[in-house]
């Protein structure tokens, strides 16, 4: 599940200059001066983890009762076979997003991730597609309201002495996007997942997509507290093609290709032939 929905005022706020400096950083740049995505591998930041699922989950949005989610925290049967990462802001270290990976529940003969509840494409029936050992879920993508407002006022509009990525909203939910979606793919790459499914608000997947990340649909979309779509990515495939659209992500995201074993991704010899690898075949050139 995703909630990442802009509030009234981000849909209303007028563009503005991201930086007031002499050469414009990237968004790559921007983001690693801002934010750092990191593994709730400790107690604390696996609770934190959990507190700020309960804060979009069951109070920002009203999705799940509070009632059902005793102490502030938000969890579910899912979370002991899961793996969740967080967003810091860097300066202070506020946690402003968290993200899980569910994985295959061992010793399961079926099904156990939350997408097999909810997509019934035929093809799941096919035990050659979507490998149940090799599969995993991105889902609880959540970004608070109360901290996006918190970054867009801390220290008089100034994040870490220059220009704040926060003057546009919008662009803010972008850096915090790109933050978390590294943090779960990094997380699969270390699972030795070769494939990723979940089921995104369709303006989620726009997003990812302009980001360089792209999911195939599974279905049609579906009513999961809102119109949601369930899709699908091969993990080779997703990071070849960001390589070719979106290189600087590819190059952190995978730390120049260090985080990547050998043979997990082909190697980006020459813009041609990551282009015919990271294209669906039926767009592939003869």
């Amino acid at each position: 599940m995703f909630s990442v929905a802009a509030t009234g005022s981000e849909k209303l706020a007028p563009q503005r200059p991201l930086y007031r400096s002499s050469r414009e950083l990237s968004l790559i740049e921007t983001y690693q001066r801002v934010f750092e995505g990191v593994p709730a591998d400790t107690p604390e930041l696996l609770h934190a983890a959990h507190r700020l699922r309960h804060q979009v989950f069951c109070v920002e949005n009203d999705v799940f009762d509070p009632a059902n989610n005793s102490g502030g925290l938000e969890r579910d049967e899912y979370d002991s076979h899961s793996l969740q990462a967080v967003l810091l802001y860097r300066a202070t270290k506020m946690i402003v997003g968290t993200v899980r990976l569910v994985l295959h529940k061992p010793g399961a003969y079926h099904g156990s991730l939350p997408f097999h509840k909810i997509c019934r494409d035929l093809r799941l029936r096919d035990p050659g597609f979507l490998p149940l050992e090799t599969t995993a879920e991105v889902g609880r993508f959540a970004i608070s309201k109360a901290s996006r407002y918190t970054l867009r006022g801390v220290v008089n509009g100034q994040l870490c002495g220059f220009g704040n990525p926060a003057d546009d909203p919008r662009r803010l939910t972008q850096y915090l996007v790109l933050g978390l979606i590294m943090a779960a793919l990094q997380m699969c790459v270390r699972q030795r997942i070769k494939d990723i499914c979940a089921v995104m608000e369709p303006t989620l997947l726009r997003l990812l997509a302009r980001l360089g990340f792209h999911f195939e649909p599974l279905g049609p979309v579906v009513e999961y507290y809102g119109l949601r779509q369930p899709c699908w990515a091969n993990i080779a495939q997703l990071f070849a093609r960001v390589g070719v659209e979106r290189p600087e992500i590819w190059e952190v995201t995978t730390n120049g290709g260090r985080l990547l074993k050998p043979g997990f991704v082909p190697a980006r010899n020459t813009y041609s032939e990551a282009v015919r690898y990271a294209l669906p075949k039926g767009q592939q050139a003869a």
